[in-house]
């Protein structure tokens, strides 16, 4: 699936959530429950929660945008194509995790949810490994906030077997795709283009979502709320 496409099949469940609003009644049961470093307007937590979610998920398509001209310009092409095309494909594909509510249609925004965690979660942790390989950032955007409320809507054991699938990816890909020993990858630019000219071109780079997740004060337990 191409990235105009996945924009298409989200607004086709943007639409059929406003029929239904599964998502929102599943957000409605899970508000309470939510551990309490996330911080969320009371009197308004299903919307802003449910807009949370369809922000995380149009900001796959996004990024794997970036990720895409990163890779032309970096000449990376062969590895950010394949992490590219591995997230694409996942709203593709019927993860065997999603569980039997989240494959029905009219739940579809529910399946996107999981479906965007885990390509968020494989771009976190394709970040992390070129992080320790060239001291910086593949793409420049920190979703680890947005992936541990994600991890927490999804709920457990579920999001767990989630980020076991994202771990696994990404190792298998800097296995089959790495090549920073050799000399078709430039460092420079792509740390030329993620921090400069393409982050003043994507919003969703800088892009701060509206539910908050408290890390500084007591942030050994809030990082442990999964």
């Amino acid at each position: 699936m191409n990235t105009i496409d996945l924009r298409r099949s989200i607004e086709h469940a943007k639409r059929l959530e406003e029929q239904h609003g599964l998502l929102a009644a599943q957000l409605s049961q899970k508000k309470s429950s939510l551990h309490r470093a996330i911080k969320i307007p009371l009197d308004n937590t299903v919307p802003v929660l449910l807009d949370f979610v369809v922000r995380y998920i149009e900001h796959v398509a996004e990024f794997v945008d970036v990720l895409s001209i990163i890779g032309i310009n970096a000449s990376c092409c062969e590895y950010t194509e394949a992490v590219v095309n591995f997230c694409t494909n996942t709203f593709d594909q019927t993860p065997s995790l999603l569980t039997e509510q989240e494959l029905t249609e009219q739940n579809a925004l529910a399946t996107f949810m999981v479906q965007a965690y885990i390509a968020h979660r494989v771009i976190e942790e394709v970040n992390e490994h070129f992080f320790q390989q060239c001291n910086a950032p593949l793409i420049p955007m920190d979703m680890t906030r947005s992936n541990l409320i994600i991890h927490q809507l999804i709920g457990e054991p579920h999001a767990n077997q989630l980020d076991l699938v994202a771990q696994d990816v990404a190792e298998q890909l800097e296995r089959d795709y790495w090549r920073l020993d050799r000399d078709i990858f430039d460092q420079s630019a792509s740390r030329k283009i993620a921090w400069g000219i393409e982050i003043t071109h994507w919003p969703c780079l800088t892009d701060t979502l509206a539910v908050n997740l408290l890390l500084g004060q007591g942030s050994a337990e809030a990082k442990n709320i999964h």
